[in-house]
């Protein structure tokens, strides 16, 4: 039985590293033909091993029916060897929790067999899990634990080869991702010798060369990953390869051909099924595309970047992964501290006899319930404190909350305020000829009664003052009807939004706001004073926009474009519209002072302002950009220069 445990467990290993690639058809006949439960396990072994590179959840599905046919033995050395087949694929497939479960326990039953070898693969497969991980510390520690058995363990040369490649593979990695790159290469070398066409070894050369930035040394390596791992469909390797070569493109300034080789990375179908290896290629591409301020792009494969480490590193799965830990170190401290007292008690039995040894019980039962009681007084303060902090935290987001609410209303009262200013000098207007044909129809009024009094009455006389009162009396009614609609249309603009799009004419919309907002200024700064101007295109459709909310979007840009201009000689703002395919384009531009690339990157972040403190909230272009991108679908662009004013760009699509 031992002797064929060997076997299967060489079996395992080489087929991983040094066998050619099963004739699968020729396995699954097998599976399908023979009735012998050990021919089943080894061919069972055999397709799970080769799937595993190249599709984890069919490779899976074979090792789940090797620990079937384990466990329907209760062979314990093949029940090892299943659980450390499936520790393999699981980590692959970045269920760590599961991996190290079935590690973990396999090494636990390989140390009461006294089975070093097998010792030997499971403490290299716990190495590998706590590595793919990111867990540098327990990866080396497990990984050379396994080196330090092997290193005692008297196996001829053939063996030794086979028994090491598990721990220096991951030896090599570790050293790779932890920047020990001497080492790194040393130990891949080292595998080099015996696995002249090994694809992860030729992959982490090429990480390390690229690392030593000697990136024509590294594209060497990469480039020979490809037609390796594409041969052995180890579409692992390929991404890893890919977004190497990738990288050294981008340390190159060659950003086209590292966009190429990131989206070759993540067009792998491999990636669906083990999202960790795509990470790296996502979060290269977000970068790319961000200093290339292509937006859209970068935001694109921003949410991918954020839904991969979500799935690979979710809390529910670092808890796991800690009980996990926590459980092993407990119960091997448990079985250390019985092997203790086990070896107490025989000496006292020896030399005392049994009433010391009652006496010893009774004194170890006190002691364990002072601790007991120790344990749980300081449990029951720290769940206080714990307590505390819990509330304290709740109290301070809850105040968080407030503030940020305040903040928002507050820019929401001082654009009201500056709306309500313009409004004011709006009507201003209508209301002065209102005023001033009332007067003088009092006195029209007045000369036509008295005429109407005199024994002698001039007929052509009260006729020209009776056409003069009635022109005036429509002039009145004219200029009383346009102060109306701009109060009707105001309230209409000032009424809560109901988050419902209408039919609008942005034209009309713009020109409103734009003398709005002008004359609000006005109306709070005296001395304030600019040229404007507006080039409408004409034939602009209507599109459906939410009134309300647009109009606040119009009315906080052209403020900050007012505002750019204090100071600036022969001070300039232009509002102009434009029909393009599918949508339209909103533009406002002044002749201000601009701004750097710094305050570009933060202009629509909440709370950044370039105002003295005071004078804004840091909060109306963040509330411009949510209202443009959010709630309709559009962009909101901003292009400036130091010293050469400031255009933002709206654009909304046509539904």
């Amino acid at each position: 039985m031992k002797k064929l445990s060997l076997t299967l467990f060489l079996t395992l290993v080489c087929s991983f590293g040094f066998a050619q690639i099963p004739n699968r058809d020729s396995l699954k006949k097998v599976l399908q033909t023979s009735k012998v439960d050990t021919i089943k396990f080894k061919a069972l072994i055999e397709l799970s091993n080769y799937y595993r590179n190249r599709y984890p959840d069919t490779s899976i599905v074979y090792a789940k029916k090797v620990l079937a046919i384990a466990t329907k033995s209760k062979d314990i050395r093949k029940i090892c060897l299943a659980q450390n087949l499936l520790s393999r694929v699981l980590t692959y497939m970045g269920n760590y929790p599961m991996a190290l479960n079935y590690a973990f326990e396999s090494q636990k039953n390989y140390e009461i067999l006294k089975d070093t070898l097998g010792m030997i693969n499971s403490l290299s497969i716990i190495g590998l899990s706590f590595k793919e991980q990111g867990d540098i510390q327990n990866a080396l520690k497990y990984t050379l634990n396994a080196k330090g058995l092997e290193d005692t363990y008297n196996l001829n040369h053939k063996k030794r080869v086979v028994s090491k490649f598990g721990f220096y593979s991951t030896l090599s990695s570790i050293y790779e991702k932890n920047n020990q790159l001497d080492l790194a290469i040393a130990y891949a070398d080292t595998l080099i010798k015996y696995r002249r066409s090994e694809s992860a070894m030729l992959y982490i050369l090429g990480s390390c060369y690229s690392k030593k930035g000697q990136y024509k040394k590294a594209m060497s390596y990469y480039k020979q990953v490809i037609p390796i791992a594409t041969k052995r469909e180890y579409n692992k390797d390929l991404i890893e390869a890919n977004t190497g070569i990738a990288f050294i493109f981008k340390e190159t300034n060659q950003l086209d051909s590292a966009i190429f080789y990131c989206q070759k990375a993540l067009s792998n179908p491999y990636g669906k099924l083990i999202p960790k290896y795509l990470l790296e290629a996502s979060s290269m591409l977000t970068n790319i595309y961000e200093s290339q301020h292509k937006t859209d792009s970068a935001f694109t494969y921003l949410k991918q970047t954020i839904a991969l480490k979500d799935t690979l590193f979710n809390q529910g799965k670092t808890i796991a992964i800690q009980n996990l830990i926590f459980k092993e170190e407990q119960k091997k401290k448990e079985l250390e501290e019985a092997e203790l007292k086990f070896q107490n008690r025989l000496k006292i039995y020896g030399l005392i006899g049994g009433l010391a040894f009652l006496f010893l019980v009774a004194l170890l039962l006190w002691r364990n319930n002072k601790h007991k009681q120790k344990a749980f007084n300081l449990l029951q303060t720290q769940k206080k404190e714990t307590d505390s902090q819990k509330i304290k935290v709740e109290q301070t987001l809850e105040k968080l909350k407030a503030t940020q609410t305040q903040l928002i209303q507050s820019e929401k009262l001082a654009s009201l305020g500056e709306l309500t200013a313009g409004i004011a000098h709006e009507i201003q207007n209508p209301l002065n000829f209102v005023n001033n044909f009332s007067e003088l129809s009092v006195d029209l009024a007045r000369e036509l009664k008295e005429e109407a009094e005199k024994p002698d009455i001039d007929k052509e006389l009260i006729i020209d003052l009776a056409n003069d009162l009635s022109q005036n009396q429509e002039k009145i009614n004219h200029h009383g009807k346009r102060a109306s609609s701009i109060v009707k249309g105001m309230l209409e603009h000032s009424r809560t939004s109901t988050g419902e799009k209408e039919l609008t004419d942005i034209n009309a919309l713009a020109d409103e706001y734009l003398r709005l907002a002008y004359h609000g200024l006005r109306a709070k700064d005296s001395s304030f004073n600019s040229d404007f101007k507006t080039d409408f295109d004409e034939n602009l459709p209507k599109i459906e926009v939410i009134p309300q909310d647009f109009g606040r979007v119009l009315l906080n840009l052209i403020n900050n474009a007012f505002y750019a201009t204090k100071g600036v000689k022969n001070p300039f703002v232009e509002i102009k519209t434009a029909g393009v395919e599918n949508g339209i384009i909103v533009s406002i531009k002044d002749n201000g002072k601009g701004m750097s690339e710094e305050t570009k990157a933060k202009i629509f972040q909440p709370f950044f302002t370039t105002k003295p403190t005071g004078e804004g909230t840091g909060l109306g272009l963040s509330l411009a950009y949510d209202i443009v991108v959010k709630g309709h679908g559009g962009t909101l662009e901003v292009a400036s220069e130091e010293g050469f004013g400031t255009t933002f760009m709206i654009k909304l699509p046509i539904s």
